[in-house]
């Protein structure tokens, strides 16, 4: 599928690791922002797009990477590849790519750690074709692990992408969650797998029986072409969060790591409520389209 016009994505996953970095360029001036939900995320430069501490918020780069805070070692392959290319915000004679990331939690089947090479094969495989399902950043994700590691079953990296008129809305979603998926019936479709059959969040909960409520994190980004303040950005990403834990449940715990970033390519003048209402249906269904939906 191919992302937002005025984007490019790329990706990398290591098969000994089953970890990866997915990673998304504005190829124009830009304004983005973040929404940090979790109570225990793993970023980088999200302060530089708060809309409280500057008034420049653009940004050459936005990644999602695996192997928790360690991740962030693969983002440096892709701030120094952009160096490379003389991207980045230029003070005297050094460049300095903004490039804000988050990260998963995926240390389930080993503990290889990355190192700056994920990111510069990703950066080299920069195209407009997203991948979905187990791949990437989506690679290591996993859902169903109110219970313990045994029940869980494998997650991955969505997208769904929507336009009318000449706007364009993407949503960009990986998936590492504790619990479960609950499709647009309201029906539980992954989760907390226990001999082919899954056990529902709240009953878990309600007879005391949860065991981890750490490994719980899903990070998006949401991807427009539509004229916004980083102020309406925020909200965006807002927006974007709620679609999301229709989807997810339970979400927004205090040791989750949920971040939603948000950027415009700030060409198509439209009505900001107008887009916050469809973000919150395309972000849904970005989860959703990880299992085919």
């Amino acid at each position: 599928m191919k992302i937002v016009d005025g984007f490019k994505i790329c990706g990398y996953d290591d098969d000994n690791a089953k970890s990866g970095i997915t990673a998304v360029f504005p190829m124009k001036e830009n304004v983005a922002s973040v929404y940090v939900a979790g109570g225990s995320p793993g970023t980088r430069d999200t302060e530089v797009i708060d809309l409280e501490k500057r008034k420049n918020h653009e940004v050459n780069a936005i990644s999602i990477v695996g192997r928790s805070i360690y991740g962030l070692k693969a983002v440096e392959g892709i701030v120094d590849s952009l160096r490379k290319d003389n991207i980045g915000f230029k003070i005297n004679n050094i460049i300095v790519p903004i490039v804000p990331s988050a990260v998963i939690f995926d240390f389930y089947y080993n503990n290889i750690l990355p190192d700056e090479t994920w990111g510069i094969k990703c950066y080299k495989n920069m195209s407009q074709d997203v991948k979905i399902g187990n791949y990437w950043a989506g690679k290591g994700a996993t859902v169903g692990k109110l219970m313990g590691l045994e029940y869980m079953m494998k997650s991955g990296q969505g997208y769904y992408k929507e336009g009318f008129g000449k706007v364009e809305i993407g949503v960009l979603t990986v998936v590492n969650a504790i619990g479960e998926i609950i499709n647009e019936k309201g029906e539980i479709i992954a989760g907390v797998n226990m001999n082919g059959k899954i056990i529902p969040s709240q009953e878990i909960l309600k007879k005391k029986l949860m065991k981890n409520s750490s490994i719980n994190t899903t990070v998006s980004i949401v991807m427009t072409n539509i004229k916004a303040s980083v102020e309406e950005m925020k909200l965006i990403a807002k927006s974007a969060y709620l679609g999301i834990s229709r989807r997810i449940r339970p979400i927004g715990l205090s040791l989750d790591g949920d971040v939603v970033f948000s950027v415009t390519t700030n060409e198509v003048e439209e009505d900001i409520d107008t887009i916050r209402g469809l973000v919150e249906d395309i972000a849904s269904k970005s989860v959703l389209s990880i299992w085919g939906g």
